[in-house]
């Protein structure tokens, strides 16, 4: 939160400036000593919220206090003024009772303030504060549908902050590289939940990159256990109609852009990638498949998916999924939704969907391979990031 203070007495300004403090942690406060000044600042700069006293001096080569009333409103809400729109207190000493000057401020949103030795300043400052706190804003958002996929990524982000509720979502802020990153886990498995949960994720963070990470069903002939599929296209296979003569589909795709497509493309060819998603990975006896002697993945760039709503664990029922798609390579419950929230998102911005198979359609089926394929994807994920994935496609 970035915030003014024109204020000239330093003890006057160490106390508010430690209230806000107190309030706000992370609080950027920018002190100003005289009106010329205080003047330029809010003319070049915007402001979250703007704390002023009325007698202050001219300038910095003029000692001599005066009172900015009259000046004030035309100064602060100079509708040239990059913070013309910023809310405004005005704390002092100065009596309230003489004249209509409160009144007068009230009507341009800057909110008068008795400063006194007693603190009653201080309720009415905070409120002040939090009301005027600028909705966070990301640069990426990375949607998880279970909690081990979003803890995946512990240890593998530069800064990892705690679980917090923002505008109705479960989120984790984090850090990696220049971007700021939040984790969003919607409050279910499934497309519903995905939808609702991108869509707020967009509307509310405006992110320049909406990514989901995680674990995916694989077909059986195109995936094997833990390959990792970066969605190119997805459809929904559960969308169509039942008859007498059994289910007939109703084919829905979306794919990502091709700027975005190509750059995955170069990320996942780079020379040695499957080795350095792999470093660190210490598998036990059970998180080895069937026939294989140790855990190796192949990453499809390009991959054909589906999703539905309902999860398929019976041999034989993937195969079904290939209508109106040659080779699909895994399916899961959230990428079509989560695609769907970002081509229809007011703020278009660039998304893809990395997910590493921990069912085959085979022998090869259970949770034991969960917590590799989650830490494999989420690997993939940060790596993209870091290569600049964010700032390759642009409205």
């Amino acid at each position: 939160m970035k915030i003014l203070v024109l204020e000239d007495d330093d003890r006057k300004f160490e106390e508010v400036s430690n209230f806000i403090n107190i309030e706000i942690a992370s609080a950027d406060i920018q002190r100003k000593k005289n009106w010329l000044d205080y003047s330029r600042a809010v003319a070049i700069e915007k402001f979250d919220l703007i704390i002023l006293d009325l007698l202050v001096p001219r300038s910095a080569k003029d000692a001599m206090v005066e009172n900015h009333y009259l000046t004030l409103v035309e100064t602060t809400r100079d509708y040239h003024s990059k913070s013309f729109k910023t809310p405004a207190i005005v704390l002092t000493r100065h009596s309230l009772d003489e004249g209509d000057f409160v009144h007068d401020l009230n009507l341009v949103d800057i909110t008068v303030i008795a400063f006194n030795d007693h603190g009653d300043w201080k309720d009415a400052l905070k409120r002040k504060i939090l009301t005027a706190q600028p909705q966070k804003k990301f640069d990426i958002a990375i949607i998880c549908a279970l909690d081990k996929e979003a803890a995946a990524f512990e240890g593998l982000t530069d800064t990892w902050g705690p679980v917090v509720t923002i505008s109705g979502l479960s989120c984790r802020e984090v850090r990696i590289g220049e971007y700021k990153v939040v984790i969003v886990r919607p409050q279910r498995m499934g497309l519903v939940a995905s939808a609702l949960s991108a869509s707020f994720t967009l509307e509310r963070f405006e992110p320049r990159l909406l990514c989901m990470s995680g674990i995916c069903g694989g077909v059986a002939g195109e995936a094997e256990i833990y390959d990792l599929l970066v969605t190119q296209i997805c459809h929904q296979h559960d969308a169509g109609k039942w008859s007498a003569s059994g289910f007939k589909s109703e084919h829905y795709d979306v794919q990502i852009e091709v700027d975005v497509q190509n750059k995955l493309h170069e990320i996942a060819s780079s020379q040695g990638m499957v080795a350095e998603l792999l470093m660190g990975v210490n598998a036990g006896v059970s998180e080895v498949p069937k026939g294989k002697e140790y855990v190796g993945f192949k990453i499809h760039s390009s991959a054909p998916t589906s999703s539905g709503s309902a999860v398929i664990a019976e041999d034989g029922k993937t195969s079904s999924l290939n209508v109106g798609q040659r080779k699909l390579a895994g399916f899961d419950m959230e990428i079509y939704s989560v695609y769907e929230a970002a081509r229809h998102a007011k703020n278009r911005t660039a998304f893809f969907a990395a997910k590493s198979v921990v069912d085959d359609g085979g022998a090869n089926k259970g949770d034991a391979f969960h917590r590799i394929a989650c830490l494999l994807s989420a690997k993939f994920v940060v790596k993209a990031i870091r290569a600049g994935i964010a700032d390759v496609w642009k409205t």
